[in-house]
């Protein structure tokens, strides 16, 4: 029962869009900024820091809450269960049903869910990934340049994840096909349009 439960109250966790809440609650529509995404990067260009790094924290939270309080109390000790309602507040937040299925792009909320399984280890890689591009290419203001970052921080998790799978721990290969394909379908067309420019 407590599975079902918490893979149920994750998604719902993560369907709530606190970006695009704080967006209404101060007339914008984000749906009309930049590339559509109703995510906190968005809010943060239009509202200012203040607004954006709440966002944030919001949308990193839900992909920890509340599956680490079913952990906690030892509710849910299965870890493809945690993995798999770990994947569902990741899907909540890329496919809302408060947006009709049209979510953000789930990055925060993916920061959130990795934290969970890993503490700070997957966080940390993907972070210090998107710092150094970050570093090397100052300008990457595109939305493109953003969607490639993010496929590099996946890369850069692959020897961490292959680690952890011949060390017994098979559900990370797992999380970590699930989060990467959702992460591809939310960013495959800025990826196409990235490589094509940079073909050119």
């Amino acid at each position: 029962m407590y599975n079902i439960l918490v893979i149920l109250i994750q998604f719902l966790s993560g369907s709530i869009m606190y970006s695009y809440i704080l967006a209404r609650l101060n007339n914008v529509n984000l749906r009309e900024v930049r590339d559509g995404n109703p995510g906190s990067s968005n809010l943060w260009r239009v509202k200012g820091w203040r607004l954006g790094v709440l966002a944030l924290i919001l949308d990193y939270f839900k992909g920890i809450f509340p599956l680490v309080i079913f952990i906690s109390k030892g509710l849910v000790g299965n870890e493809y269960i945690i993995a798999t309602s770990a994947l569902c507040g990741i899907l909540g937040h890329a496919f809302s049903p408060m947006l009709k299925f049209k979510g953000g792009k789930a990055i925060a909320t993916t920061f959130g869910a990795w934290s969970v399984l890993t503490k700070w280890e997957g966080p940390t890689i993907l972070g210090v990934t998107f710092t150094v591009f970050t570093l090397i290419k100052p300008k990457a203001t595109k939305v493109e340049e953003d969607a490639f970052r993010v496929v590099l921080g996946f890369v850069a998790l692959i020897p961490y994840v292959l680690y952890n799978f011949y060390n017994g721990k098979e559900y990370l290969l797992y999380f970590y096909v699930g989060n990467l394909s959702i992460i591809l379908y939310k960013h495959w067309g800025d990826l196409v349009s990235f490589f094509r420019g940079f073909k050119s």
